[in-house]
């Protein structure tokens, strides 16, 4: 059995809850409602267009087809690193083979020895799969690296001052490594702790109302969760890694030409 479907005019209905944010907004004057709608507009669009595209990729079902869809969805999360990093785009030579190495590699992990669809490549797991990690990793990564980055300009004489008397550059970003961690970790965990008392996960839920037993449902989410929590970490972890080789000079210098202005 699966979910009862959702008509059109209650789609209509639901989008009238927006009115509540709109009240919100003028009564704060903050200003966000030509953005709200604009990004729900996108939204809206952006969907059912997955809706349509993802159809045919599920119905083809061709690992070249799945695996270049996925490949394309890598590229535009790290592009999306970059751009709420204050990072230029030439570090995506350096965050991109991060990515494709952490959520590849966790991901071939648990397709095969966790989740072992028939077959492996089925898009109907490996796309929503890969989708949950990449969007995961893309908020951590971004806290993190921003984090590094940041605390690095902030004091770049006391680093620079390592550098001088002889420090490499990971030893003298090791402080400024463990305050970006802490930074990035510490949502996740607090997600972690709270999971299943303050919310049930998406996919869980999404299972639940799709018919699926509630007790299968839950050994599914807590295999992704730890795929998320496993691929958040090395991908955080191997984008600052890879980044520095572009990101401090041959000197172990920091190198703000990798910075937006």
């Amino acid at each position: 059995m699966g979910a009862h479907d959702i008509s059109t005019f209650g789609l209509v209905l639901a989008a009238c809850s927006l009115l509540a944010s709109v009240t919100v907004y003028a009564i704060t004057k903050v200003g966000l409602t030509r953005d709200l709608f604009i990004s729900m507009g996108r939204m809206g669009v952006q969907l059912s267009l997955v809706g349509v595209y993802l159809t045919g990729l599920f119905r083809l079902n061709h690992p070249a087809v799945t695996v270049g869809y996925i490949f394309l969805m890598m590229a535009a999360a790290n592009y999306s690193v970059l751009k709420n990093t204050g990072l230029k785009r030439t570090m995506f030579f350096f965050t991109f083979p991060a990515t494709i190495v952490s959520v590849g590699a966790v991901s071939v992990y648990f397709m095969t020895l966790v989740f072992q669809p028939n077959p492996l490549y089925d898009a109907r797991y490996l796309i929503p799969i890969m989708g949950m990690l990449l969007g995961n990793s893309m908020n951590r990564t971004i806290v993190t690296m921003e984090r590094f980055y940041s605390s690095v300009r902030k004091d770049e004489s006391g680093y620079s001052a390592l550098v001088a008397m002889g420090a490499t550059v990971n030893e003298a970003t090791a402080a400024n490594l463990k305050v970006a961690y802490r930074a990035g970790l510490g949502p996740a965990l607090a997600n972690l702790a709270t999971m299943g008392i303050v919310s049930l996960p998406g996919m869980m839920t999404g299972q639940i109302l799709g018919g699926s037993d509630p007790l299968v449902a839950i050994k599914y989410q807590v295999a992704i969760i730890l795929a998320i929590y496993v691929a958040t970490d090395l991908s955080a972890l191997l984008c600052i890694t890879f980044s520095k080789k572009k990101g401090f000079t041959r000197y172990g210098f920091l190198n703000h030409e990798i910075f937006k202005k």
